[in-house]
């Protein structure tokens, strides 16, 4: 085409347009066309895609630059499984739990406590939290690379809903990073502040992850645990991990 867009590669998978506005990307599931001057619910750059080749990707960014924004159906997912799983937990009415309880029918029933800013809050990755996260993995004993901001939005990017933080008052608690790459689930980084420990805080935070792992229709997911890591190796036994026998081998790539 006369009016192709010219690409830039910055390195293995990734092209960036002249000016600089529009990255194209490979995934696990296809080419992803992020946009700089666009931002989804979470902060993060506009993804449109996946595309099945680099060119359908790259003919896409003209509509993108005059086209209207993709309207997200996040919210409306999230809306609809929370409406289903409250449907499943309401009792139904003239039922043997109505007569039962109609005793107490008439009493007022309390108001609901008012947040005090302090509850336990799980939320998705946001650009701002780099620094906080990265000070939590270092206290724990973490020690891996791709951990910058620019690796961690792009995990973010290609995993929504599973890059997930606990939040009290605001102030980082937990995290786990959980990762689909089409074929198995992983989950990373599993850390809790040690003031939080024993409260339940990775425990939520991986249900939340192995949810939205399910929902992907994964069939396994991985994590991986150090030999020396005792209460690790506990924890995900309880949780129902099993033991087994592997040899993980890692290659590091230079820069350049």
């Amino acid at each position: 085409m006369a009016d192709e867009e010219k690409l830039k590669r910055e390195r293995a998978g990734t092209y960036r347009t002249a000016d600089g506005r529009f990255t194209i990307e490979q995934s696990a599931t296809g080419w992803l066309l992020l946009d700089g001057e666009q931002t989804n619910e979470l902060g993060l750059p506009l993804a449109r895609g996946p595309f099945a080749t680099l060119d359908e990707a790259r003919g896409a960014i003209s509509t993108a630059r005059s086209g209207p924004r993709p309207i997200s159906d996040l919210g409306e997912r999230r809306a609809a499984k929370q409406a289903s799983a409250k449907a499943t937990t309401t009792r139904p009415s003239g039922g043997a739990g109505d007569r039962a309880t109609g005793s107490r029918a008439g009493k007022a029933r309390k108001a609901p406590p008012r947040p005090t800013g302090r509850e336990l809050v799980i939320r998705e990755l946001r650009t701002v939290d780099g620094d906080a996260l990265r000070a939590l993995w270092k206290a724990v004993g973490f020690s891996s690379i791709g951990d910058d901001d620019r690796s961690l939005a792009r995990l973010a990017r290609r995993n929504p809903g599973l890059v997930l933080v606990a939040t009290e008052g605001g102030r980082i608690v937990g995290s786990a990073l959980g990762a689909w790459d089409g074929r198995r689930g992983w989950i990373y980084h599993v850390a809790t502040v040690e003031s939080h420990r024993r409260r339940g805080v990775a425990s939520r935070l991986v249900e939340k992850v192995e949810e939205g792992l399910r929902d992907l229709g994964c069939p396994r997911v991985n994590v991986m645990v150090r030999d020396e890591n005792e209460g690790a190796r506990k924890f995900w036994a309880a949780r129902g991990y099993d033991l087994r026998p592997a040899r993980q081998l890692s290659r590091e790539f230079g820069e350049g």
